[in-house]
């Protein structure tokens, strides 16, 4: 009797420590899976946001005003401007998608007083209504070889144009990052905004901070075209 008591008293012990093991993996497997799926979510968030400025660019609508001379693909007609990334904050609450008074310029050198610096994404200064994700826009000049020409305005002849001579290879990259989960001050991540396209990744990387970056290279004549 006494042997068969100490028996039982083993054999629950042992169960309820499977209990105990089982239960734990369900619960890790549980975060684990609700991890994933906030991740995708955030990453889907991200890339909605900087594809809604790439259409932007696209829009057939907007095409004289950004070929205008205080447009954003004019700017680099000046030499002196050739090798800036011009950049401004995505806001899709406001009416005109793009304004000079409302653009920076870093140059190649990483100055970024060219022009001011209200161009630059405030950590308040939300893409969209939600206020969730922070976009913001660079567009530098593609000092590629062109095809001789294609810089002008499609269906216009040379000198009877009303459009300004435009650049005709353009690189426009798109960076979007969702602040509330960072655990980083708003400075931190406003400096990495003031850096060149090329360095912001990695700012964020080793911020730890969920971003997503979208490039297009466009051909800007009469329309900008997406270079497949």
């Amino acid at each position: 009797m006494i042997e068969q008591r100490g028996s039982t008293l083993i054999v629950t012990l042992i169960i309820l420590l499977l209990i105990v093991l089982v239960g734990t993996m369900a619960v890790r497997s549980g975060i684990l899976g609700l991890r994933l799926a906030t991740n995708s979510q955030i990453q889907i968030l991200l890339l909605e946001n900087s594809n809604a400025a790439l259409f932007n660019i696209e829009d057939p609508n907007q095409i004289s005003r950004q070929l205008a001379q205080d447009g954003m693909f004019s700017y680099f007609n000046a030499a002196d401007h050739a090798t800036d990334e011009l950049v401004f904050c995505y806001r899709a609450s406001e009416n005109n998608f793009f304004s000079m008074s409302k653009a920076s310029a870093i140059s190649h050198s990483g100055d970024i007083s060219k022009i001011g610096l209200d161009g630059f994404c405030k950590a308040n200064q939300f893409s969209t209504g939600r206020s969730a994700i922070i976009s913001q826009v660079y567009i530098k000049k593609n000092l590629e070889s062109a095809v001789p020409f294609s810089h002008f305005a499609s269906g216009t002849s040379l000198g009877q144009s009303n459009l300004p001579v435009v650049s005709n290879h353009i690189s426009v990259t798109v960076i979007s990052t969702l602040p509330s989960f960072a655990h980083v001050s708003t400075a931190e991540i406003e400096q990495c905004f003031k850096k060149l396209s090329s360095e912001v990744s990695v700012c964020f990387s080793n911020l730890s901070i969920p971003y997503n970056t979208q490039h297009a290279d466009y051909v800007v004549g009469g329309k900008p075209e997406l270079v497949s």
